[in-house]
Parts: structure tokens; C-alpha cells; sequence
């Protein structure tokens, strides 16, 4: 996922995943011009907005804010998750030290 000034942008797959459909199902509709989107290499790029047009979903402002909330708060999960990881890393040489 990437983000812009107002819009949040998504490979197919992330929106098959989010949205439990099938990826060959929103290809088709790109194809067909159902769901816009521009090809980056082999990927297919969609907006939320377009997706929630497709999908028939209503967009707020207020509901847009929180799923950038959302998302940075996803975001700091996976920071938090590394920096555990590091240090039971740590924790694991240095007992390695101790014990020899």
C-alpha cells in the first residue's frame, strides 16, 4: 500500500485480501473497465476511492481518517514487532556469553 495526498492506493491482491474477493474477479473488471486502474509493471494499482465506487461503499472524510489511522497504527505494530525481535536476539548472545 501506498499513500498520496487523499488517496490510499492498492495492488489487486491487497484489495483481495481486505475485501475476500477473488483476484482473477477484480482483473476482470479492470479489464472490462468495471474498477479503474493503472498498471505499474506487472501490478495493477486501484485507489480506495475507486475501490469503495466499485464495491458500492459510501466514503466519508471521517472514515478515511481513520483508516490512515488505521494504517499508521498497523505500521508502528510492525516497528514494535522488529525492534522485539532484535532484542530477544540480543537477549539469546548474550546468554550464549554468559553460559560459556
Amino acid at each position: 500500500m501506498n499513500s498520496t495526498n487523499d488517496k490510499t492506493i492498492f495492488k489487486i491482491k491487497e484489495i483481495s485480501a481486505r475485501y475476500n474477493i477473488p483476484v482473477t474477479r477484480l482483473t476482470l473488471a479492470v479489464r472490462q473497465g468495471k474498477l479503474k486502474a493503472v498498471k505499474s509493471g506487472k501490478e495493477y494499482l486501484i485507489t480506495l476511492n475507486e475501490v469503495h465506487r466499485y464495491l458500492g461503499i459510501e466514503t466519508t472524510s471521517e472514515s478515511l481518517e481513520k483508516e490512515l489511522y488505521i494504517r499508521e497504527l498497523e505500521s508502528r505494530i510492525k516497528s514494535y514487532e522488529i525492534q522485539l525481535m532484535a532484542i530477544k536476539n540480543c537477549i539469546g548472545m548474550i546468554d550464549k556469553v554468559v553460559t560459556c
